[in-house]
């Protein structure tokens, strides 16, 4: 017995659990590694691309062991590829193709099963719990009710916004007033759309605008060349004669393909006018460098109050190009309106701030010489306040408790 035990013993030994590695030993026995040994060992161990333990080039098992043949040269490199596609032959039809012949199963899509009650005339009945006092509430509540019961539930949302006044209508109008069609008695039916005429174009002659700009005419307080094609030597002519001019206050150039070099000569027109008080270039060929320019050339006579510059070609103008705008644009006290998308958020609040305080400094000034000028005439009151010609107006002797009083003759 006991030597079978031993047997035994020997047959089935006991297992030992070896002790893990400490980092120093690893260290030590991948030192001791020669190099076909690590590549051996690179080749065992699955590559994982997400490690980020392992070094970039351990993160793929391919490895080529080609040697280069030079600089990477990416039109050579595609030009070998196009070469080696052209070469290479197409694969063996085994089957040829005859035209009219379908080979194989044809797709059937599979009967949909009818779904019971849905598709069948009968009326479908819901049973709906909803308590024996709301259902009695429902079954004598009046069309009025009702319609005061959709608006709480949001249900005008889903009409259109006629069925949705004809429907209310009805609580204060009779009903002969309005159609039947329509309401909630009626079908769900969208609002037909109106057909307006075409547009006429703008059939402004640039050569005539040119004549009247360069003799002053002094009707002429508005051209409008929205949309009509302008040659470059015309823009030229027109930007220089209205150097001179003292009448125009209204200027629209936009879609009339205005380019940069133009746009430049405009920047010296504005520099030496100061009677234009509204520029509209939107939808041109202005580069933001022309366009941070154009802003810069309206500090020198401060007179244009709104700019329109929208949807140039170049639709990102860049952090350097906004940032001189909003200079320029801070350094004006007398623009109110500013037509141009920045792309940056500080930009944004800095010019609409801006923008703000020359709007406010406008209104107190009116306000000043409004009340400079009831000073003046020796009647203290309300700014809102305007005494009618036909009353008799007296001024307080004494100062009274409020800032500003009024008497009429016949008070007490």
């Amino acid at each position: 017995m006991k030597q079978d035990e031993t047997t035994a013993v020997k047959k089935h030994p006991v297992p030992v659990q070896a002790e893990p590695l400490t980092d120093e030993e690893i260290d030590h026995l991948l030192a001791n590694l020669s190099s076909d040994e690590i590549e051996k060992l690179l080749e065992d161990v699955e590559s994982n691309p997400d490690d980020t333990f392992l070094p970039p080039s351990a993160r793929c098992t391919y490895h080529c062991e080609k040697k280069p043949t030079g600089a990477y040269n990416r039109k050579k490199l595609l030009g070998y590829i196009y070469d080696q596609a052209k070469k290479t032959p197409d694969k063996i039809d085994y089957v040829p193709h005859v035209p009219g012949v379908t080979r194989g199963k044809k797709y059937v899509a599979p009967e949909q099963e009818k779904l019971l009650g849905i598709f069948d005339n009968e009326d479908i009945e819901l049973d709906i719990e909803i308590g024996d006092e709301f259902e009695m509430a429902l079954n004598d509540a009046s069309t009025n009710d009702m319609i005061d019961l959709a608006g709480i539930m949001g249900l005008h949302s889903m009409m259109t916004q006629d069925q949705y006044h004809h429907a209310v209508g009805t609580k204060t109008f009779k009903n002969e007033e309005f159609d039947q069609k329509l309401g909630w008695d009626g079908v769900t039916k969208a609002t037909a759309l109106k057909a307006y005429p075409p547009e006429e174009p703008n059939r402004t002659d640039p050569v005539e605008v040119f004549e009247k700009i360069r003799s002053a005419d002094e009707e002429l307080h508005e051209v409008n060349l929205n949309n009509v094609e302008v040659s470059e030597k015309q823009f030229l002519d027109i930007f220089d004669a209205l150097k001179e001019n003292k009448v125009l206050t209204n200027f629209a150039l936009a879609n009339t393909s205005l380019t940069d070099w133009a746009a430049a000569n405009l920047c010296h027109t504005l520099q030496n006018n100061d009677t234009l008080e509204s520029i509209n270039v939107e939808s041109n060929n202005i580069t933001p460098s022309t366009l941070s320019k154009l802003f810069e050339s309206l500090n020198m006579t401060q007179s244009v109050k709104e700019l329109k510059a929208m949807n140039q070609a170049a639709q990102i103008m860049g952090n350097k190009v906004e940032m001189a705008i909003t200079q320029s644009i801070e350094k004006n006290k007398t623009l109110l309106k500013v037509g141009i998308q920045f792309e940056y958020p500080d930009c944004q609040n800095r010019v609409a701030v801006h923008l703000q305080k020359n709007l406010d400094r406008i209104r107190i000034k009116r306000i000043a010489e409004k009340l400079a000028a009831r000073e003046t005439s020796g009647y203290l009151m309300w700014p809102s306040v305007m005494p009618k010609q036909e009353e008799e107006w007296t001024k307080a002797e004494e100062p009274p408790e409020d800032e500003w009083e009024y008497y009429y003759s016949d008070e007490e």
